[in-house]
């Protein structure tokens, strides 16, 4: 037995020693701390954003399938795209923006912060970028690393050209940008029930909820970015996406409705520090909730709940957006 654990140690070594190596670097480097890695927002930034843009649309999926920009520009006259992308967090878009040369331009952003993007225990392929994972301590890191060895090693894969000193954006893999709904992307459907998701925080086999931490890693990194475009003066519009009724109602007696009310006070207490950063809460109240014939599934608005959704926030900071304040 000992014979066979000393050759495992030496077959293992070189694959050890090099995940140390790449860990001290990317703890020490602005420049892999700085790197986008979402070859989809690059494509989107440069085909979409141009000297005519005001407004910015940006986040994960439930922006990228919630937001409108041809009614928001319809509502305030100011010209609008939509550059979210999927599971696309905070320091990933800032990252970009900033590589883009494109932040202290006075634009508007209407950012979603879904609740993955705080919560340490959603590890699944995903649901932590590698832009967050290279701006985690050296201690962090090795914790992904042993709770989530495939997403560790497919984030290290995703920033191979980064690694060889290249540009990080394959232009070729992404060919649709979607210009002509300026990168809003519609589903049709209507969600007919929740899935069968546990709601045991031990048991749940929902990705964003698994484990739930609110208060490490992801939260620091999106404080600290949130810090960040403070200081560029925009203004910064961080929302809570909405959730159907059928999904509210099935969650509401559970540890995911706590969280995610708990999640929603963090982000307002947090913005409240800045003068240009503004929290919008639409997680799921009844009162302003929308049918689940709006939604294609549990937790993303299909066409017309989009259409509804973008009018709604247009209700309510369309004034503020037509001003410019």
């Amino acid at each position: 037995m000992a014979r066979l654990i000393r050759k495992l140690l030496l077959l293992l070594s070189p694959i050890l020693l090099f995940l140390l190596v790449v860990l001290s670097v990317t703890s020490n480097s602005e420049k892999w701390k700085e790197g986008v890695y979402d070859r989809e927002l690059e494509a989107k930034i440069e085909a979409l954003i141009s000297d005519e843009t005001e407004v910015i649309v940006a986040g994960d999926s439930r922006a990228e399938r919630q937001l409108i920009p041809a009614i928001i520009e319809r509502r305030t006259g100011r010209n609008a795209v939509n550059i979210a992308t999927p599971a696309c967090d905070l320091i990933t878009l800032y990252n970009a923006l900033k590589k883009h040369d494109l932040l202290k331009k006075r634009y508007v952003l209407i950012v979603s912060t879904s609740f993955f993007q705080a919560n340490d225990g959603a590890v699944d392929p995903g649901y932590i970028s590698p832009a967050c994972m290279m701006n985690m301590t050296m201690r962090e890191k090795i914790s992904v690393f042993l709770h989530a060895r495939r997403l560790f090693l497919a984030n290290l894969i995703d920033m191979r050209k980064a690694l060889l000193g290249g540009d990080p954006m394959d232009k070729g893999s992404v060919t649709d940008v979607r210009r002509e709904t300026l990168g809003f992307v519609g589903f049709e459907g209507t969600v007919k029930r929740p899935s069968a998701i546990l709601l045991n925080p031990r048991t749940t086999n929902h990705p964003w909820y698994k484990n739930v931490s609110l208060h490490g890693a992801k939260w620091r990194i999106l404080r600290e970015t949130m810090a960040k475009f403070a200081e560029t003066g925009d203004r910064v519009y961080i929302y809570q996406p909405p959730v159907s009724p059928a999904w509210y109602r099935y969650t509401k007696e559970s540890f995911i409705h706590d969280r995610e009310r708990e999640y929603s006070e963090m982000l307002r207490a947090e913005s409240s520090k800045y003068p240009n950063i503004f929290f919008l809460d639409y997680y799921g109240e009844p009162g302003d909730a929308l049918g689940d014939d709006l939604y294609y599934d549990i937790q993303h608005l299909n066409v017309a709940g989009a259409e509804a959704f973008t009018s709604r926030m247009m209700d309510r900071i369309g004034d503020d957006l037509r001003r410019g304040e």
